[in-house]
């Protein structure tokens, strides 16, 4: 059975994502509108950072203006009970 090792980050959308970007309906569902080529960059580069060490992207969340990410890894040990 696999083993997994999980781990957070936060990004700064205000940093990625200009906020008039950004718009939200009451339902909290958020579209972006005419994402700038340097946002859509910023989260390659994250993915492709985190990709490289392994990380794989399980969720990403809106958290107080900020994106908070959940990573995981596979444990490569063998398991000793």
């Amino acid at each position: 059975m696999a083993r997994w090792k999980y781990r957070t980050s936060i990004l700064d959308l205000d940093a990625v994502i200009p906020p008039d970007k950004i718009s939200c309906a009451d339902t909290g569902v958020c579209m972006v509108d005419n994402l700038p080529g340097s946002g859509i960059d910023v989260m390659q580069e994250l993915l492709d950072k985190e990709g490289e060490q392994e990380w794989e992207l399980v969720q990403c969340q809106l958290h107080g203006g900020k994106l908070l990410c959940i990573w995981k890894k596979e444990v490569k040990e063998a398991f000793v009970s």
